[in-house]
């Protein structure tokens, strides 16, 4: 019988980053061939005894309908012959204390079988009840001593008979039932029956948000030698008036910034980390998932991680500038709290005012932070092809790259903002002499920006890179310089309401020319076609947690 535990989990290779998936969410985009963009996929394998029937027919048409938007029906043995699979399971329902049944264990053992998942990953909460129908709206559990017996004992059943290690997943909490702390819990399951623990940033937030606490608090309780895998999604906070709820949405939501700041907490703790999943249950917009995939990976927490490094801690002063420091501060703290004289931190010195302000400091990098983003996606939208090629060309993540862009556009009141751009986009594609795309593609984007506001000489406009090819490769595709210069320029005209095509030319055939910073509505020209680029531009919208007002947040 196999052994688990930390060493386990330490044995094992880092899987990437991947997504999780219901077998109905699963769309040709996801399925297509690109190194280093999604490295696995973690597949739900739901037990049909939940449902309580078969199929409806509403269900059935909607599957029918997503096969023509490119969503695919496959099983996870068909999946598995192609692409690495983990497997998420809903079969097992450790913390209710009737057992696993031997036909659901068998199930999953053939999946282990076909996949080779080095675990089973399952949220811990009530999936299934002999005396109640409770799926799909799974219940909580009371967080007990009796329930972690009862679960302790269901998961060494389960591990004994499946060979690979269970993964307890932190549910979702509304309401927090019983006298143990969550993470307590966790802890003692992981250390009695050597499973690993998945740590999903919303579920947790969640249960933070229920108890009064803050996203981080207490996290020294957690297992984080027994922390294998990382959850993910989109969500929201919900406003209401017995005060304010996570609401774990996934699909094509927006993942919130203080659940990327917990994803950046556990991946720096824990050691034996193997896998983050983005979670896209319901998503409509596959483009989203994976610029959210390609996010993730940019995040300097995660590509150490990848890298199979850490980061290094800052360096510590010299012990003999250390007690120099020590003494000022302490000394000026002393002087401050006993001197006859009103308190001014700015007299006390350095030293003392870095002990005082270190929370104010970091709400004030936060503050400016916010505001560079959003007048970053406000500047960007003039130039959305131009900037996704810059940032390729420079490698710097949207964060750096607006700090690089916003606060020289935001001096001189006197002229307006998109002019302003023009010329910073003018001088950051001119600082590369052999970039021969990057300037066609600011001369093309301001023609557009001209037309959306009237004030375009001509309804055309000759450009010289294939906007069709790096709009695809934009959205997530692979990227041949060389590729997205035509062998001679070809026409683009505005047919009005932003709205371009191509008059003629080998672009065509590809497709068309999609709307700059108005967007493109449907319709066509003769001897041309046109092709919306709102996936590309999307992330200009204000996303819930970096907003400086009107979120609620």
């Amino acid at each position: 019988m196999a052994t688990f535990g930390p060493e386990y989990f330490q044995a094992l290779p880092i899987f990437g980053v991947g997504v999780g998936v219901n077998p109905s969410d699963l769309h040709a985009d996801y399925l297509a061939d690109s190194p280093g963009r999604i490295d696995y996929f973690e597949i739900t394998a739901p037990s049909a005894r939940h449902l309580g029937g078969p199929t409806g027919y509403a269900e059935i048409r909607h599957r029918r309908n997503a096969r023509s938007k490119g969503f695919v029906a496959m099983k996870i043995p068909e999946v598995a012959g192609e692409k690495r699979v983990l497997v998420h399971s809903t079969n097992i329902n450790p913390v209710y204390p009737d057992p696993p049944t031997s036909g659901d264990l068998a199930e999953l053992a053939e999946l282990v079988e076909v996949t080779r998942t080095p675990w089973i990953t399952e949220d811990l909460g009530v999936w299934l009840m002999s005396e109640r129908h409770v799926y799909p709206h799974f219940m909580p559990f009371p967080l007990t001593d009796a329930t972690l017996v009862v679960t302790a004992g269901n998961v060494r059943e389960v591990q004994e008979r499946l060979g690979v290690a269970f993964n307890a997943e932190f549910p979702p909490t509304t309401l927090v039932a019983g006298d143990m702390h969550a993470f307590d819990f966790f802890a003692e399951l992981t250390r009695e029956t050597g499973c690993g623990m998945c740590f999903d940033v919303g579920h947790v937030l969640s249960y933070q948000i229920a108890r009064g606490a803050a996203p981080t608090s207490d996290f020294h309780r957690l297992p984080w030698p027994s922390i294998t895998e990382i959850h993910v999604a989109g969500g929201g906070i919900d406003l209401r008036e017995d005060g304010y709820h996570y609401d774990d949405t996934h699909g094509d939501q927006p993942i919130i910034s203080v659940c990327l700041d917990m994803l950046d907490e556990v991946v720096r703790n824990a050691p034996n980390l193997r896998a983050i999943t983005l979670e896209v249950f319901g998503a409509k917009i596959p483009a989203r998932a994976l610029a959210r995939i390609a996010e993730i990976r940019a995040r300097p927490a995660v590509a150490a991680w990848l890298a199979g490094t850490r980061p290094a801690p800052p360096p510590r002063p010299s012990r003999e500038q250390a007690r120099l420091r020590t003494k000022k501060a302490t000394v000026g703290m002393y002087d401050l709290l006993h001197g006859g004289s009103p308190v001014r931190l700015p007299a006390a010195g350095e030293e003392v005012l870095e002990v005082f302000a270190v929370a104010e400091q970091r709400r004030w990098e936060y503050e400016r932070l916010s505001r560079i983003q959003l007048h970053g996606r406000f500047a960007t939208s003039y130039y959305p092809l131009a900037t996704r090629w810059l940032m390729r060309r420079t490698g710097l993540e949207r964060g750096a790259f607006y700090d690089l862009l916003v606060p020289p556009l935001l001096q001189d009141r006197s002229r307006e903002l998109w002019e302003k751009a023009r010329e910073a986009y003018e001088d950051l594609v001119a600082q590369d002499p052999g970039d021969a795309v990057g300037p066609e593609l600011v001369r093309v984007e301001s023609w557009m920006n001209l037309c959306a506001a009237g004030t375009a000489a001509s309804d055309t406009f000759d450009v010289g890179v294939d906007l069709t090819y790096l709009s695809d490769a934009f959205r997530g595709g692979s990227l041949d310089p060389r590729r997205a210069l035509l062998p001679a320029p070809v026409t683009v005209r505005h047919l009005g309401e932003c709205r371009f095509a191509f008059v003629a030319g080998p672009a065509c055939a590809a497709g068309g020319v999609a709307g700059g910073a108005g967007g493109g509505a449907a319709g066509g020209a003769a001897g041309g076609a046109e092709a919306d680029l709102a996936d590309l531009n999307y992330h200009t919208l204000v996303e819930p947690g970096t907003a400086a007002c009107c979120t609620g947040q």
